[in-house]
């Protein structure tokens, strides 16, 4: 019997060196936690893959996972996770992995985000057990997924009514003026365009509907400026900007729908300085990048409202149309606006967010001539 005993105790201590040695040892083990997409719609379901891997040939000891996911995460499943809990920057997710060697674990939750904004799926604490579990190692393992959700649409045809009577009018004049001798290009006929601007000679060359490309000048009929500086009361001015993405997202569709070249000038923070984007119309890979901008800005202003009309003027030289997005119409704006008026031919209209507040105070129209 004593014999037995011992042997069970060698036994012990060798598993318990050996797991020892494995559990200190993190150089084969792998993490990589993504979203199943680049970007999405607020409230959109979307998948979020977990993957451990052990490159070496042992198998690793019983390995507990803390995993840092956005705190504005909503969990819809989450089977292989059994604990979680909040702090104040992320959503914690535990769960346990044994991994032998040479294999990868995979993982995932269903989840959705229901804020604008641009979240990172970061790091994770690994915890590796021994075989008697007197002692853990720790160590943490890097990651730096991101997902973009868009701002939310905004339906508000009232609101809108001013802007969307303004590109109807200018989409009427561009159909107007188009001509053989403004034609640039060809491309594939989408069924948006009129009939008349398809081209029967290349559509009979190309055995498929082509219509016409014209000249690029009239790609840029509206320039959009979207202000984020702060203006007014600091405790609205949170909500106001969100609305503010919402609002030139919305402006944006309208010029895709129509088929109206635009400029976006702003001063949110996207990068370190102001920040353009043209787009051509067609609700094309130009409007997605606009849509991604508008999703990951920040808030907060690189320059103040001045300098922002002073570039949308600019951009505005050839354009019938200056947007103006603003959180409100303070002093400052007003100013900017006025000034405005001096250096461009082009009509302006200026949009406001705290006109879509609970308490704010309603205009009567949703557009105003500045």
């Amino acid at each position: 019997m004593l014999v037995f005993f011992v042997i069970v105790i060698l036994v012990a201590l060798a598993l318990q060196w050996y797991f020892l040695r494995n559990a200190g040892d993190c150089r084969n083990i792998r993490y990589e936690c993504k979203p199943s997409v680049r970007a999405c719609e607020p409230g959109d379901v979307f998948l979020v893959f977990s993957n451990v891997s052990n490159l070496g040939r042992r198998p690793s000891p019983s390995i507990r996972i803390e995993e840092h996911f956005p705190k504005n995460l909503e969990v819809l499943e989450a089977e292989q996770f059994n604990v979680k809990r909040l702090t104040k920057e992320h959503r914690i997710y535990h769960s346990t992995v044994l991994i032998r060697g040479r294999q990868q674990v995979k993982r995932y939750l269903r989840a959705s985000i229901a804020q604008r904004g641009e979240y990172c799926f970061s790091y994770a604490d690994f915890h590796a057990g021994d075989f008697l579990g007197l002692r853990e190692f720790d160590y943490r393992m890097e990651n730096d997924s991101r997902i973009v959700i868009y701002p939310p649409r905004l339906e508000n045809a009232e609101y809108f009514r001013a802007v969307t009577d303004a590109a109807d009018e200018i989409a009427r004049k561009k159909q107007l003026l188009e001509d053989a001798i403004s034609v640039c290009g060809y491309r594939d006929y989408t069924g948006r365009e009129p009939m008349r601007q398809i081209s029967w000679t290349q559509s009979a060359v190309r055995n498929s509907l082509i219509v016409k490309q014209f000249d690029p000048v009239w790609r840029e009929s509206v320039v959009i400026a979207l202000d984020t500086q702060l203006h007014g009361d600091f405790d609205l001015h949170i909500a106001r900007q969100e609305l503010c993405f919402s609002i030139t997202r919305a402006v944006c569709e309208q010029m895709e729908r129509r088929g109206l070249g635009y400029r976006l000038v702003t001063n949110a923070l996207i990068s370190g300085e102001l920040f353009g984007f043209t787009s051509s119309g067609g609700m094309g890979g130009a409007y997605r990048k606009i849509l991604y901008a508008l999703g990951s800005a920040r808030n907060g202003y690189v320059c103040t409202v001045e300098e922002l009309m002073h570039a949308a003027c600019a951009a505005a030289n050839r354009s019938d149309l200056l947007v103006l997005i603003s959180t409100c119409a303070d002093d400052r704006v007003k100013n900017a606006v006025g000034k405005a008026r001096e250096n461009t031919r082009s009509r302006i209209l200026s949009l406001f967010a705290d006109e879509l507040l609970p308490d704010a105070q309603k205009r009567t129209e949703g557009g105003t001539d500045a």
